[in-house]
């Protein structure tokens, strides 16, 4: 893949082999949401690997993969989902996870028509979002600078982590059927098997 790639100030240098990816949601407009991410005059300095856009060529790198974005690193109360994958120090506590996963936002939740609403398709992911999340999923498998393997558990949510964060399960269960595509033609197996899947995680 061809990203353009934009250094954000707001980062930690590697290296780090990332094991994992935490899907965010921006809840704003992509070009605003890459130059928030990139703004080291704020008190939260927050950062991700990637950037998202809902329209077809929004997509921006702000940290390399072998360096630490600072998406996801307060933990609070993980669920299981992300105890699967989670770190931890000598003395039991987690390892920061910012340490070995990627970050990737999706930009949503913003008025695009700008009439005064966030309708409910404006705040749903694209086609395009969905299609670039897959690709960009996949290019980690095999590639010398993380250590990710495609498997389900490697794919979480920020809410999995932190509890009070943004919890897109919609968007990690349609990248999760990207990923791991039913050869099947029967809707109800189809259907039955991926319950099965996510009932497994």
């Amino acid at each position: 893949m061809n990203i353009p790639f934009q250094q954000t100030p707001n980062y930690a240098v590697g290296p780090t082999k990332k094991i994992a990816i935490v899907l965010h949601l921006t809840l704003g407009a992509y070009r605003g949401a890459v130059e928030w991410l990139s703004n080291a005059n704020r008190p939260n300095r927050t950062s991700a690997h990637f950037v998202v856009g809902r329209n077809q060529g929004e997509i921006t790198q702000l940290v390399k993969v072998t360096d630490i974005a600072w998406h996801a690193g307060v933990v609070s109360n993980p669920n299981d989902r992300a105890k699967k994958i989670m770190l931890k120090n000598l003395d039991g506590s987690y390892v920061n996870p910012n340490q070995y996963t990627i970050g990737i936002e999706l930009a949503a939740g913003y008025d695009v028509d700008q009439d005064g609403t966030v309708e409910p398709n404006e705040n749903d992911i694209t086609e395009w979002q969905y299609q670039e999340l897959t690709e960009l999923v996949k290019s980690f498998v095999n590639n010398p600078d993380t250590a990710f393997v495609l498997d389900p558990k490697n794919i979480i949510i920020h809410g999995d982590i932190t509890d009070y964060k943004e919890k897109p399960e919609i968007v990690r269960t349609e990248l999760l059927k990207r990923l791991f595509p039913v050869a099947s033609t029967n809707k109800e197996v189809v259907k039955n098997q991926i319950i099965s899947l996510l009932n497994q995680l």
